[in-house]
């Protein structure tokens, strides 16, 4: 945080008024990161309405260029994504991201007869919770990939 302040220009106590915690700083950061993002998503998928696949990969891989400071911030808040240190790159979670909370949404809202299989007594296992498993799925991702960037080293 004091390197936060003298960087605003600010005195340490004065950026404790606005964010009291390294972590609420990050988290405002991470969410104004994330809606600027999501702006620009929105704004190319209105330009050009539609699923071609070939298009949707390069507007997606075009913002994520468009807003590096984001993956920076990811990289940063953890060091073991950064793509220099032998990372996936915080622009490769946020697609695995993704790629977890489309599958896992999938999941949670099955089709008409498979929700009726799934309410069957003994397949408690197989209904999904779509929070918990989202957020039960990226600790495991996030510690797996800590664990391979401390086994390699620095």
């Amino acid at each position: 945080m004091a390197g936060v302040a003298e960087r605003a220009g600010l005195a340490k106590g004065t950026a404790f008024l606005y964010f009291r915690t390294k972590e609420s700083l990050f988290l405002a950061l991470a969410t104004e990161r994330l809606d600027a993002w999501f702006a620009d998503l929105d704004a190319g998928l209105e330009a050009e309405p539609g699923c071609d696949p070939r298009r949707l990969a390069r507007l997606v891989c075009g913002t994520v260029e468009r807003h590096p400071g984001l993956t920076r911030l990811l990289e940063r808040a953890c060091p073991f994504l950064a793509a220099a240190a032998g990372g996936p790159g915080g622009a490769v979670l946020l697609l695995r991201v993704h790629a977890l909370a489309v599958g896992i949404a999938q999941l949670a809202d099955p089709p008409p007869v498979v929700a009726a299989v799934l309410a069957e007594p003994g397949m408690e296992v197989f209904r999904v919770d779509p929070g918990p498993m989202l957020e039960e799925t990226l600790v495991s991702l996030l510690s797996g990939l800590e664990q391979l960037r401390t086994r390699s080293g620095p």
